[in-house]
């Protein structure tokens, strides 16, 4: 699996996500990470996106994981 991008949050976080193609884009915390890792079922903030970019904003302290399924490649910042 090639290496997920992270940032860890000290309350509240954003991600900022330019899409090529359309593609499934998630934010997930550590506890639903490794659930989705798992195969199993995890909850997330985002969804799928025919549009870009694509803003995401979370509450909650701690790391939180960026997931981008199809689309092929993309761009993302934190903030």
């Amino acid at each position: 699996m090639s290496s997920i991008p992270y940032a860890d949050s000290n309350g509240q976080l954003s991600v900022k996500v330019k899409l090529n193609y359309a593609a499934d884009v998630f934010l997930v915390d550590s506890t639903n990470f490794q659930y989705y890792r798992n195969g199993q079922d995890f909850k997330y903030f985002g969804g799928h996106y025919t549009k870009s970019p694509v803003i995401i904003t979370v509450s909650g302290v701690g790391r939180w994981y960026l997931i981008v399924r199809g689309g092929g490649q993309y761009q993302y910042s934190f903030y």
